[in-house]
C-alpha cells in the first residue's frame, strides 16, 4: 500500500512526528512517499518531493499550489494521502478532488484554537466543516481535538482518536562536549519553536523571577524561530545572558532534555505537546499551562504541575526544586503514564491498520 504524506511545516513537532512514524512504519506492507517544503531529513522513505509552497490566502496561489500537488498525486497514484497540518490539509484536499486516493488528515492542532480574531475562528471552522466532505478520516491526536471536531459538526464516523506517541526505545543518546550543559547548575529548559504559540517571552519572564531566589539557575531553550531576536533582546535587558542558552534547531532534543532538572512548556495552544511526552519519558519535573492537548498528558499534582500565571509558575517551580520526595513521585508517575499509553511504535501500527481498513 502506498501512502503519500504531505506537510508544509518545516521543523518542530511535525518533523518529529514524521521521523518517528517512518522509523516504525511496516516497510513490508507500506510504501511511504513524502511531499514537503523542507529538506529530506528522514530515513526509510521510498520517495521524496521538495515543493515551494508559501502559506497564503490568495485564491490564485492556493489553486496553483493545489494544481502542483495534484500532478504529484496523479503520478504517484497513492492508496492513501496523509495530510499533516492545517495548510497542507487545505491544499491536499483541494488537489485530490475527483481523484481516487483516500484522504487522511491530521491537523496537529486545530487552526481555530490559535490566538486569532473571532472572525478568523469562524472562517477556519467553516473551512474545516466544508473540507470534511472531502476527507475520509480525521486522525486526531488528543481528546480535546476530537471533541472540537464534534462541536463543529464533523461526522463522528470520520473521526479517529490516535494519540501522538514517542520513541520509548531511545533512552540513552550519547552527549558530546558541544551538547553538554553545565553540570554544576540547576537547569530549567523548554523544547519548542521560538514562536508565539510556545510563549517563549513568558519563559524569559519566568526565568527572571526564579533567579531572584536561585541566582545560579541555568535556562535552556532548545529550538529556534521567528521570535528569537525578541527573546534574546529581553534576556539581555534582564541581564541574564550568562544564565541562558538557546541551542537553535537540533535533531536530537532528547540529549538536552536528559540534562534538565525541570522541563517546562508554557504554550498558548497545542494539539498534543509532544515535547511534554518526551519530558515524561526522561522522568523530568514538569510545569505546563493548562491548555487543550497538554492536559491529556499531565494530570495536575499527579505527574507534574499545571500553572495558572507567572506567580504560580514560579511558586510551583520552587516546590519541585525544594521537595525531593514530591518531585520524585511526580516524575515516576509521568514516566509510567507515557510508557503505558504513548508508545509511538504502537501508535504507528494503529494508524497503518486504520489505512488498511480505509481501502478495503
Amino acid at each position: 500500500m502506498k501512502v503519500l504524506h504531505f506537510t508544509q511545516a518545516n521543523g518542530g513537532g511535525i518533523d518529529t512526528y514524521l521521523r518517528m512514524y517512518f522509523k516504525y512504519s511496516n516497510i513490508d506492507r507500506f510504501i511511504n512517499v513524502l511531499i514537503t517544503t523542507g529538506e529530506n531529513k528522514f530515513s526509510n522513505l521510498d520517495g521524496f518531493y521538495h515543493v515551494n509552497i508559501e502559506q497564503t490566502f490568495s485564491p490564485i496561489k492556493l489553486l496553483k499550489h493545489a494544481y502542483n500537488i495534484r500532478k504529484i498525486i496523479k503520478s504517484e497514484k497513492p492508496d492513501i494521502i496523509y495530510l499533516h497540518s492545517t495548510f497542507a490539509g487545505l491544499i491536499g484536499r483541494m488537489a485530490n478532488i475527483g481523484l481516487k486516493s483516500k484522504i487522511a488528515y491530521n491537523p496537529h492542532g486545530w487552526s481555530f484554537k490559535m490566538n486569532v480574531s473571532k472572525e478568523k475562528i469562524h472562517i477556519y471552522k467553516l473551512v474545516e466543516k466544508i473540507l470534511s466532505y472531502f476527507t475520509d478520516k480525521f486522525i486526531l491526536i488528543s481528546k480535546s481535538e476530537y471533541e472540537e471536531a464534534q462541536k463543529i459538526g464533523i461526522s463522528a464516523r470520520k473521526l479517529e482518536l490516535v494519540y501522538n506517541g514517542i520513541d520509548v526505545e531511545n533512552l540513552n543518546p550519547p552527549i558530546n562536549n558541544e551538547e553538554a550543559l553545565p553540570n554544576n547548575r540547576y537547569i530549567i529548559g523548554m523544547v519548542g519553536r521560538i514562536s508565539e504559540q510556545k510563549n517563549p517571552l513568558f519563559f524569559v519572564d519566568f526565568a527572571k523571577e526564579v533567579l531572584k531566589k536561585y541566582p545560579e539557575t541555568f535556562f535552556v531553550i532548545v529550538g529556534d524561530g521567528e521570535l528569537r531576536k525578541q527573546v534574546e533582546k529581553r534576556i539581555v535587558e534582564y541581564n541574564m545572558a550568562h544564565n541562558f542558552l538557546i541551542t537553535g534547531w537540533v535533531s536530537t532534543p532528547e540529549k538536552y532534555i536528559k540534562q534538565f532538572n525541570q522541563a517546562v512548556l508554557f504554550s498558548k495552544w497545542e494539539g498534543f505537546g509532544l515535547a511534554v511526552a518526551e519530558y515524561m519519558l526522561y522522568q523530568k519535573n514538569i510545569l505546563i499551562t493548562g491548555i487543550d492537548g497538554m492536559v491529556d498528558l499531565i494530570e495536575d499534582s499527579y505527574c507534574g504541575f499545571i500553572i495558572k500565571d507567572l506567580d504560580d509558575a514560579v511558586k510551583k517551580s520552587h516546590i519541585l526544586r525544594e521537595d525531593s520526595v514530591l518531585s520524585n513521585k511526580l516524575s515516576i508517575n509521568a514516566y509510567k503514564k507515557v510508557i503505558n499509553n504513548f508508545n509511538v511504535k504502537d501508535k504507528t501500527a494503529e494508524i497503518e491498520q486504520l489505512f488498511i481498513n480505509l481501502v478495503k
